[in-house]
């Protein structure tokens, strides 16, 4: 027979398990934002096909670093966006209260437009 401090304690050890199993899941919030007509393009020079930028929010939104993402190669404007949250960022902004919310954007651009025309039609008979 098990006493009851012994199953108290036992009782204990479970619920700190699952807590700290908890706590080791990886969490992740992502959102995306894409255009209806999506045609990525991948410019010369990039390594990757998404750009990324980290983001961060001070004092509950108040202040952004960095206030505006620019999209310096994006000449013809941006095919989708990523907006990424793991679990570490959304640990940091539980723990400062809402002091700092880091978040990492991601952005690929839209391939450039082609010349308008119309298309070929076949000769009727």
């Amino acid at each position: 027979m098990i006493s009851k401090t012994t199953a108290k304690s036992l009782w204990s050890l479970r619920c700190l398990a699952v807590i700290v199993g908890l706590l080791a899941l990886p969490g992740c919030a992502q959102y995306h934002l894409t255009i209806p007509s999506s045609d990525p393009n991948q410019p010369e020079g990039q390594a990757s096909e998404y750009q990324t930028e980290t983001m961060n929010a001070y004092a509950w939104g108040l202040m952004l670093d960095p206030q505006v993402v620019g999209a310096d190669k994006c000449t013809d404007g941006i095919n989708d966006v990523f907006v990424d949250r793991n679990f570490g960022q959304d640990l940091a902004s539980v723990v400062t209260l809402g002091l700092w919310m880091p978040a990492e954007v991601r952005y690929r651009c839209k391939a450039p437009g082609t010349r308008g025309g119309v298309f070929p039609v076949q000769p009727s008979q």
